[in-house]
């Protein structure tokens, strides 16, 4: 959804976030409650290793601009549904 990606800040509201605060509202009170206990970065390399271990997320990726950290958000998706594909 246009406008629901915003690269500049963790959260904005409940409806826009960057890339990893996404990947904690996402993880639900899981998430939340391992952001609150470190970082919002760190909860989302975590939740990212352990949901797709396959498909490294560099944490730098999480301070790109909103163009290009969709960009790879897609590219990773596709890889994702190749690879279920294959199983």
């Amino acid at each position: 959804m246009p406008g629901h990606l915003d690269m500049s800040t963790w959260h904005t509201c409940d409806t826009t976030h960057c890339r990893a605060g996404w990947v904690e509202f996402l993880a639900g009170a899981e998430g939340k409650k391992l952001a609150e206990q470190t970082s919002t970065l760190f909860a989302a390399m975590q939740i990212y290793h352990k949901s797709c271990p396959d498909i490294p997320v560099s944490p730098v990726r999480f301070y790109e601009t909103n163009e290009v950290a969709m960009a790879d958000m897609k590219r990773c998706a596709e890889e994702e549904k190749a690879k279920n594909k294959m199983s």
